[in-house]
């Protein structure tokens, strides 16, 4: 696994080195007028088209880049960057995937590479400007399963199959609040992972600013609870009382449980459940509709419902 930090805003300010376990040759970089972290949780291999999309999007006057490579575990290489993210000075984080077809800027180049052609005024979109412009917290593009049956990857596109069929005609102009969206083209402020650490701070990091785990799967709440318990039969002891307050707990636990446990879940629906709880609501932009490479390019117009 590597770590490639690179600033991309003027080089006359004072930088800093941004370092950690598992981060190999770190690089002195500046960070003073880099607004917003590009990151890119990739695996050894990326789409051609991915890479070009990321380098229409690279603004020397506010990004800076983070490329994190070569590990299998997603959530594993999402919570490493969002570490980093964290000890830089940037505001926002904008996470993009290896396997994204994203409009920056180039309308024509982006219709000619996907299977879905968009109208220009959606397709000249820069994804940057665009999430940011919305002004909100925790916002991602639109944009579909990698397969034939590919759904909308947001929450009622996948529940909700009048939604899935209203999400395959668009772009729309608009944005939505979600339950959660996917984190495949996803602008995150650093307030959301801070709030998240307040809210639930056995997932927070290490004094030493490592070790978050924003992205992972964890029974934190049953965790709590089971700490809960633990305190009343240390100072009660075990009577009657104290027993049935221990009762009591342990079916609160077990309730949490059923309805908010990790298990089984993306890391991104992990992710995004832990924001609304820490006060940040989700939204998916309905105009920013970005291709997810598979096959080929999969979006609105070749995925469909499954008979």
């Amino acid at each position: 696994m590597s770590f490639e930090i690179e600033e991309i805003g003027g080089s006359d300010q004072k930088g800093e080195v941004i370092a950690g376990p598992g981060v190999e040759f770190p690089r002195v970089i500046n960070t003073q007028l880099s607004k917003v972290m590009l990151t890119m949780p990739w695996m050894k291999h990326t789409n051609p088209m991915t890479a070009f999309c990321l380098m229409g999007l690279v603004d020397r006057r506010r990004t800076s880049l983070l490329l994190n490579f070569g590990d299998a575990f997603v959530s594993h290489a999402r919570n490493k960057c969002a570490d980093i993210f964290l000890k830089s000075n940037a505001e926002w984080q904008l996470t993009i995937d290896d396997d994204m077809l994203v409009p920056f800027g180039n309308a024509s180049w982006f219709n000619a590479h996907s299977h879905h052609p968009l109208p220009e005024k959606f397709a000249s979109l820069n994804a940057m400007d665009r999430l940011l412009s919305h002004g909100k917290k925790l916002v991602g593009a639109l944009y579909f399963g990698r397969h034939k049956y590919g759904p909308p990857l947001y929450n009622e596109g996948i529940n909700n199959p009048t939604e899935a069929e209203y999400s395959r005609k668009a772009p729309y102009d608009l944005i939505k609040p979600t339950n959660w969206v996917a984190t495949g083209c996803l602008l995150v402020h650093r307030s959301v992972y801070l709030d998240i650490e307040k809210r639930f701070p056995r997932l927070a990091r290490r004094p030493d600013g490592t070790g978050g785990n924003w992205f992972s799967t964890s029974e934190h709440n049953v965790m709590d609870m089971v700490d809960k318990a633990r305190a009343v039969l240390n100072t009660n002891g075990c009577t009657a009382n104290s027993a049935h307050e221990v009762f009591s707990i342990l079916e609160t636990a077990a309730s949490e449980g059923r309805h908010k446990s990790s298990l089984g879940m993306g890391e991104d629906v992990q992710f995004c459940m832990r924001a609304r709880e820490a006060g940040h609501q989700p939204y998916v932009d309905m105009g920013l509709v970005c291709g997810h490479i598979g096959q080929c390019v999969y979006g609105p117009k070749n995925t469909f419902k499954r008979p």
